[in-house]
């Protein structure tokens, strides 16, 4: 099931959950970015009026960790996440319950895909310690609150409506699940698609049993580009973590932009042999600083 389906009601009440249990935290930047990528640094090119992203035509962004703050900077089933007990979805065993039955399926699933994604509702449904009166919508909402809140990151409307107004094609691929697009209806009074982001352009990965990087997750939107007349490499693909979103975006062609702007979000990846020498397109200090760097006259 996907947010569009749920009822208004249960919809509603989510909206309320997520509103009533976030606060904005504050949000700092690396102090310090490796030398190799410094010459990248967005800031640079903003203050000297220069414009690397030439030849740009769609923006595609992931969601936690670049649009929204997270504090496990992605989406919350990555089991290998040390966390603390639910405070409003059950005990410690909800977290070991959890913990278990992801690493399970994505054993199952590791047959298909190196990258697996699960249904977190599903997952829940099965929780022999869920209190009947709470649906599992409600559950894996409240647990991923408990673990992984989110907030919008600073600019990222403003970033958004400058590059819809210009006339820029918006999409997202983000590892998400249910609950994710109820982030911007709780925090933007609107859904992805209200505020721009194309639907044929949007791929989560609970949809797919696929999660980033691997390139399954980012081909229906390649598709509906070429379909629409655009090369790949005219589509810029922004994200916080240098092996799902800058790898994964280079790896099918398109080019990358390395959000930096939030110490907690940023993965630079170094130990991984996929990431050591990559080099992303830009690197974003600030989503304020994504339109100044494009080619269009924003």
């Amino acid at each position: 099931m996907n947010s569009s389906s749920l009822s208004p009601d249960l919809e509603a009440k989510l909206l309320d959950l997520i509103r009533r249990s976030t606060s904005t935290q504050t949000v700092l930047k690396p102090e310090k970015l490796p030398d190799r990528l410094q010459a990248l640094r967005s800031s640079a090119f903003v203050r000297t009026k220069q414009r690397p992203l030439s030849g740009i035509r769609v923006v595609l962004f992931d969601i936690y960790g670049t649009l929204f703050s997270s504090r496990a900077g992605d989406i919350g089933t990555e089991v290998t996440v040390n966390r603390a007990a639910p405070a409003g979805s059950g005990d410690v065993q909800a977290a070991s319950y959890f913990q278990r039955a992801v690493f399970e399926r994505h054993l199952e699933l590791f047959a298909e895909t190196p990258y697996p994604e699960v249904q977190v509702d599903e997952i829940w449904a099965s929780y022999p310690g869920r209190p009947q009166n709470i649906t599992s919508f409600e559950y894996a909402l409240r647990y991923e609150l408990d673990h992984n809140p989110a907030f919008p990151m600073p600019g990222a409307l403003d970033c958004i409506q400058q590059l819809r107004e210009v006339g820029l094609p918006l999409g997202i691929v983000s590892n998400a699940q249910f609950y994710t697009p109820l982030l911007f209806k709780a925090f933007f009074s609107a859904a992805p698609e209200q505020l721009g982001f194309s639907e044929v352009l949007i791929a989560y990965s609970y949809h797919f049993g696929r999660a980033k990087p691997a390139p399954e997750l980012f081909e229906p939107v390649l598709s509906s580009l070429k379909k629409q007349g655009y090369q790949i490499d005219e589509c810029l693909y922004v994200g916080n973590d240098m092996l799902n979103d800058v790898y994964g975006a280079k790896n099918v062609g398109m080019r990358a932009a390395l959000f930096a702007g939030d110490r907690n979000s940023l993965r630079l990846r170094e130990d991984n042999p996929l990431c050591r020498d990559l080099l992303p397109d830009l690197v974003l200090e600030s989503l304020s600083d994504l339109p100044a760097c494009l080619s269009q006259a924003l």
